[in-house]
């Protein structure tokens, strides 16, 4: 057989070399110290009878690191840690560390030195996590009552800490911290705004919670009056939409539900529960809210009769004046907005006393017989002959202008 055909057989091909897989196992690699180093045996084709066997060390293939770790791996243990040299948790480590974010341990810090120094510290640095972060370990630490008296001299912990009670509502927690501190108003703000924003839709609850409150915290010496006044109010007003049992009603302001009286019940008489006065002295609705809804409602339904009611009356000459507790500049400028007749401006701009006022509303608002009867009184020809020139010709306005300046019975100044 020539050499071709010797490399070529199945057998010969079956013993050759592979070095498709050149990662040894563990078990392999501690055997390679305790075989030959030259031949696999006496009878291999690369012996020689005039060589020894001789053994490598083991060390010579595998450092011992390394060959501890293969012997651990062997073992099923966990491999061991390199202990390395750590820096002493001072306050000041523990802070770096808090700030950067990194993983620290505060529990090492027993000592009521100590844990203050942290507060303060962190308090210095001004950072919020690591002040928040602080104050829950105190309290997870030391007595409730000492950390509030701690936090009552550091008001920008304290108010971190507040913040945190409240986003996390925590409300009995916040509550027993204002209430220690001396501010029991303020804890029974608190729980109202907790109440009203957890309830929901669901009156008859949250008529029964602030009913609760009002009676608990409300009513301490320490809480304002007109909070408490507040409170009651609003407690009588979910009443009344208890009663109304409208869903669209529930939760909504007090002229909201005006609002809807005087666009479905303005007939009412009062003293009955869906009268637009009965809704005004339940909920002391001030005569300015009172005319700005119904201007608003009305306005908008197109009804200017009942507009016109209200706002204007007769004095005892008979000349229509303008009753109305909306300041007579916001009243114009709302009336024109939503489109009220020349008739009903010009009588709310002949209400202002000032002449000049006067004029310069009627100017504004294109209030032509005002601003006529202005130049008139005036006795100012020239600035009611350069006015006319500005109105339409052979319009109303400029018909009456016209007319006003040929008026002989008026003595014009110039």
């Amino acid at each position: 057989m020539d050499d071709d055909d010797y490399w070529n057989t199945s057998e010969t091909k079956a013993q050759a070399l592979s070095f498709d897989d050149d990662v040894l196992s563990a078990q392999e690699i501690i055997a390679i110290g305790q075989t030959p180093s030259i031949g696999k045996d006496e009878d291999s084709i690369f012996s020689t009878s005039n060589v020894k066997t001789a053994l490598l060390p083991l060390s010579s293939l595998v450092s011992p690191k390394v060959l501890d770790l293969i012997l651990i791996a062997q073992s099923g243990k966990e491999p061991y840690k390199e202990s390395k040299s750590e820096p002493e948790e001072t306050v000041a480590v523990t802070l770096k560390r808090l700030v950067l974010g990194r993983n620290c341990t505060l529990h090492v810090h027993r000592s009521i030195k100590s844990k203050k120094e942290l507060l303060d510290g962190a308090i210095a640095i001004g950072d919020g996590n690591a002040i928040l972060s602080v104050v829950l370990f105190l309290i997870q630490t030391l007595n409730k009552k000492l950390v509030y008296e701690l936090l009552s001299s550091r008001p920008l912990a304290l108010n971190h800490y507040i913040s945190f009670l409240q986003n996390e509502g925590k409300i009995t927690e916040l509550t027993d911290l204002l209430t220690m501190l001396g501010r029991s108003s303020e804890a029974a703000i608190y729980q109202y705004q907790h109440h009203v924003k957890t309830q929901g839709n669901n009156v008859d609850g949250l008529i029964k919670k602030l009913a609760n409150l009002l009676a608990n915290h409300f009513s301490q010496p320490a809480v304002d009056a007109q909070q408490s006044k507040l409170v009651a109010d609003y407690v009588k007003l979910l009443e009344w939409q208890k009663y109304v049992n409208k869903q669209e009603l529930n939760n909504t302001s007090p002229l909201h539900c005006l609002a809807y009286c005087c666009t479905n019940h303005w007939h009412e008489t009062a003293g009955n529960m869906m009268s637009p006065m009965t809704v005004c002295q339940r909920q002391q609705i001030s005569p300015l809210q009172y005319d700005w809804v119904v201007l608003n409602v009305h306005a908008k339904l197109n009804k200017w009769d009942i507009v016109e009611t209200l706002f204007t009356k007769k004095d005892w000459l008979g000349r229509t004046t303008v009753s109305s507790h909306i300041p007579i500049e916001t009243l114009l400028g709302r009336l024109s907005e939503l489109q009220a007749s020349m008739r009903l401006m010009a009588t709310c701009v002949n209400k202002v006393a000032s002449a000049d006022d006067r004029l310069r509303l009627a100017q504004m608002y294109k209030i032509h017989s005002v601003v006529i009867e202005t130049f008139a009184k005036q006795k100012d020809r020239i600035a009611l002959t350069s006015y006319k020139m500005t109105l339409s010709p052979q319009s109303e306005e400029y018909i009456l202008a016209e007319n006003t300046l040929r008026d002989m019975s008026i003595k014009w100044k110039n």
